[in-house]
């Protein structure tokens, strides 16, 4: 008895978004704003994930510089950052361009 409850209680939670979700998607200015704003957090995330590839980056020649790690850890590091960069910049724009 207590699933049928929770059932219906979710078919009333979503008929009511698929209501009232379209007409608050043009009210926030439509796809163009949307379109935008996650351009806007795109770059963002470019820029906060290439801060943190160099910071990684930096400590870690540092630990070489003052030998307590090997050159050969800082090469594979860079070429990690290399390969994540490469997803960041080829594989997320042309998934990005599926969908626009």
């Amino acid at each position: 008895m207590r699933l049928c409850r929770v059932v219906g209680t979710a078919r009333t939670a979503c008929l009511l978004g698929a209501i009232i979700a379209p007409q608050l998607a043009f009210a926030g200015g439509g796809l163009e704003s949307a379109t935008q704003g996650a351009n806007t957090f795109r770059i963002w995330l470019y820029t906060f994930l290439g801060v943190c590839a160099s910071c990684v980056l930096l400590w870690k020649g540092a630990e070489c510089w003052a030998d307590r790690a090997h050159w050969s850890e800082f090469i594979t590091l860079g070429g990690k950052v290399a390969v994540v960069g490469a997803v960041v910049g080829v594989l997320a724009p042309y998934l990005w361009n599926l969908f626009t």
